[in-house]
């Protein structure tokens, strides 16, 4: 009996090996073209609109990727943005991370109240009849920061043909940013573009919608990306 109790001792770590091995993927396995199936939010099934319902990535194998969607094809006249570039990497086999372009709010408000702070502008309709308006692009251009960063996908399925993903993130990390199709709903257009800078931007924060987005900042759910090989 003491004997069996040993090999069981010694073959233990062996066990533990190999069963850690099953779950390490290489990251050959998710060079290719990928089209995306289906996404849920806390296991909840997400509606997906055509625009995001067409996202594709190409990973390649030099550690770039493309991400490909029509979520800004109206922009510039229909000419709009439809492929966008970033870095991915594998560790321990077991996360893929991706850099991706995310926004942060920085939206102030008033010192006298908790108004959202805006920009205006007149606007000349006709012969003396001019108008104060919201100044949309300097408005958005002070509430939202762009920058780049990496997130950490947990690989829950990666084989030739399927890969599933899973991010635990804030919603709002998740809405404003390139991952991996936006809602067109949550973006507008900057018109005129500036200078050097993406013609895309999270929308206009008012008194209605500011602290709808910031408690998106402050929930944080599970998300699982599918996707299917299209090509190798």
């Amino acid at each position: 009996m003491k004997t069996v109790y040993k090999l069981l001792i010694l073959l233990l770590p062996v066990l533990l090996y190999t069963s850690c091995q099953k779950d390490e993927y290489k990251p050959d396995l998710a060079v290719g073209l990928w089209k995306q199936v289906s996404v849920t939010e806390d296991g909840t099934p997400m509606v997906l609109t055509p625009e995001q319902d067409s996202c594709k990535l190409l990973i390649d194998a030099n550690g770039a990727y493309r991400c490909y969607h029509q979520s800004f094809k109206t922009y510039n006249n229909g000419n709009g943005p439809t492929s966008f570039y970033g870095t991915w990497s594998m560790l321990e086999g077991t996360w893929i991370n991706f850099t991706t372009d995310k926004w942060q709010l920085i939206a102030p408000l008033r010192s006298d109240s908790d108004k959202v702070v805006l920009s205006y502008k007149k606007l000349v309709r006709a012969a003396n009849d001019t108008i104060t308006v919201i100044d949309t692009l300097k408005s958005v251009q002070k509430q939202w920061s762009q920058y780049h960063i990496q997130s950490r996908f947990t690989i829950l399925q990666l084989s030739g043909s399927d890969m599933e993903i899973r991010l635990k993130t804030f919603v709002g990390e998740k809405k404003y940013a390139l991952l991996f199709a936006p809602a067109p709903s949550d973006f507008i257009e900057l018109k005129p573009a500036p200078e050097g800078k993406s013609i895309y931007i999270p929308k206009l924060v008012t008194d209605q919608n500011y602290w709808i987005i910031r408690t998106e900042y402050q929930t944080l759910k599970t998300y699982i990306f599918k996707f299917k090989k299209v090509t190798n």
